[in-house]
């Protein structure tokens, strides 16, 4: 799959199948993830790989929209310094966002569907994790084999993308 073709088609998956991620599948879906380009190549993340299903089923209660990573067969946490902290460069929350996309697309290249998480209850993943103090995690990303294979072939939602004229100023807003 061509990167284009790949965030073309890409759809986000909540509901997953049984089937464990092989080992090899998941090193190259974090592998993406360190290789994404950061601020002044500092590389100020961490990846946090849950595979246990109880844990699993904990952090699913972060946040109100984070059910689906009960059923993932992996979630990876995405932490980083706190950006919020004195003197802390938001532009961690860049880097972080290309190595989630980086991430994401390879899964999908590789027939894994995922599907993010924003961390509303951060000290049950900070203890159920063992985030230091000065660090942070926002989100967490569930990855799995989509329990419904025919979303690879699912025709893109009506009204889902604003076309490219409603968002491109040129020269000047």
């Amino acid at each position: 799959m061509g990167v284009w073709e790949a965030i073309d088609s890409l759809r986000v998956v909540r509901s997953f199948d049984t089937r464990p991620l092989p080992e090899g599948e998941i090193k190259k879906i974090l592998n993406a993830g360190r290789r994404a380009g950061s601020s002044k190549n500092l590389q100020r993340w961490g990846f946090v790989v849950v595979g246990d299903r109880k844990r699993l089923q904990r952090l699913s209660a972060a946040g109100p929209w984070a059910s689906h990573v009960a059923g993932a067969a992996c979630a990876i946490a995405l932490v980083s310094p706190d950006p919020h902290g004195a003197d802390a460069p938001l532009s961690v929350v860049w880097d972080l966002g290309r190595a989630a996309q980086n991430m994401v697309l390879v899964a999908w290249d590789l027939g894994i569907g995922s599907c993010p998480a924003t961390i509303y209850d951060h000290d049950l993943v900070r203890d159920e994790l063992g985030i230091p103090a000065d660090h942070h995690c926002e989100y967490l990303l569930s990855f799995g084999y989509p329990a419904d294979r025919s979303v690879f072939e699912a025709a893109k939602a009506r009204g889902g993308r604003r076309t490219l004229a409603e968002v491109l100023h040129a020269e000047t807003w």
